[in-house]
């Protein structure tokens, strides 16, 4: 019998190979659970949607749907942020063009992702997990990639570039929220 340190956890999981890698196999590992996440919320998206936009064509004639309506549409709402706010750490992933502008470029993401998280946790609880490994691996990332590039981080100007990322995000999902449904006046 071979004794094993209790610290030590056997898991054969890819993050843990993606962990001990160098830095691109751990940004297309950021990439591809950007993707799985954007793919799992469109999709989610897509359902609530089409409901939303049946209880909206019989809103003149059941005056109660108004009130599930205004419910299911914040939650439209919400998703759709979600979903433009991983687009921008999508497109911020591939702006990488070297080791050099790593931790410029991705350090918005991780105030992004850290958001949409919190917001997330009580719509969707089964995202935590996947969001939170994201936001370890992207400062892992960062602090490597800095560290190798003798890089200076500024948090003070990567939190001003994820309020923008931020703010346009929401821009996108409120202006198409009110494209579909313009007659409500509940916001």
């Amino acid at each position: 019998m071979i004794n094993q340190s209790k610290w030590i956890i056997e898991n054969n999981s890819k993050s843990q190979l993606v962990r001990a890698s160098t830095i691109k196999p751990r940004i297309d590992y950021a990439a591809e659970i950007v993707d799985g996440l954007l793919d799992v919320l469109a999709r989610h998206r897509q359902d609530v949607n089409k409901n939303n936009l049946e209880l909206y064509q019989r809103l003149d004639k059941d005056s109660q749907v108004l009130s599930t309506l205004e419910k299911q549409v914040r939650y439209e709402l919400e998703l759709s942020y979600t979903i433009e706010s991983l687009r921008q750490v999508r497109r911020s992933i591939d702006c990488i063009v070297g080791l050099g502008n790593v931790p410029t470029v991705l350090s918005p993401t991780i105030s992004v992702v850290r958001t949409i998280r919190s917001k997330l946790l009580a719509l969707m609880p089964a995202m935590d997990f996947q969001l939170g490994e994201l936001s370890l691996l992207l400062g892992g990332i960062i602090i490597d990639a800095a560290h190798l590039a003798s890089t200076n981080l500024d948090f003070g100007k990567a939190n001003e570039v994820s309020s923008r990322l931020l703010d346009e995000a929401k821009l996108i999902a409120d202006s198409k929220i009110y494209k579909q449904f313009p007659n409500l006046d509940f916001w």
